[in-house]
């Protein structure tokens, strides 16, 4: 006779991005295992690779190559909530030791962040679809997961993975999907400072997985803050 099977709960989250709603379960120990060799690894490529492989495995119905990074961000995020635990335990003190009063203290405090309290963050002046000049406008698309991880370290990098984000390029007349990234790197690359200054802010101010949490510190009293951003903030 075989071992029974463990029954695994099913959970739901709406993505942020278009507010359709996914189920999931939690990690099983082989996912678990594979995430924590890839962040002691300090690998970045790696990491990335097992947040995918592990979303695609827990996620029903989600085709993770197609998803916006933060939504990625978010998904894993409530993975991580439902199979190691919804609050993380950190240990900060002040930056230098010193406190915003300007007075010495070196004492560590501890930090409870709950996951169920953290959300993507949306800038109100983001913008998908702007003028790169009278003429012509650009139409733009989120960074995937895979984007991110062929274009996370490199020279030139930077540009290349702002060009893997152009949808289309406009005018009164026409619309212009790039033929390749070759193409949407030669238009980026012919940009004067103040359009390229449009097209970053794009990256700037789209959503993100962000949060704040504010401590008094068991040494001296004082409250500080710790910031944290995007999904290595939380492992």
């Amino acid at each position: 006779m075989t071992l029974p099977k463990i029954m695994i709960p099913k959970f739901s989250v709406k993505l942020p991005s278009d507010q359709h709603e996914v189920t999931f379960r939690p990690f099983l120990v082989k996912e678990e295992k594979v995430l924590l060799m890839a962040v002691q690894g300090e690998d970045q490529e790696s990491i990335i690779r097992a947040i995918k492989d592990s979303i695609a495995a827990c996620v029903d119905d989600v085709d993770v190559s197609k998803l916006p990074f933060f939504d990625i961000e978010y998904l894993f995020l409530n993975l991580r909530a439902k199979s190691v635990g919804e609050e993380i335990k950190y240990s900060y003190k002040h930056r230098g030791g010193v406190n915003l009063k300007g007075e010495k203290c070196e004492t560590s405090t501890e930090v409870v962040v709950k996951l169920d309290e953290i959300n993507v963050k949306r800038d109100e002046s983001h913008e998908s679809k702007f003028m790169v000049d009278e003429k012509f406008g650009i139409k733009m698309k989120y960074p995937t997961i895979d984007s991110v991880r062929e274009f996370s370290v490199g020279q030139n990098n930077d540009i290349a993975l702002m060009a893997s984000c152009i949808e289309f390029v406009y005018d009164s007349d026409n619309v212009y999907p790039p033929d390749g990234l070759e193409d949407a790197t030669k238009f980026i690359e012919q940009m004067n400072n103040k359009q390229y200054e449009n097209l970053t802010k794009f990256f700037e101010t789209m959503p993100k997985l962000a949060h704040e949490v504010t401590y008094k510190c068991v040494g001296c009293g004082q409250e500080d803050t710790v910031k944290f951003e995007g999904v290595a903030d939380f492992f």
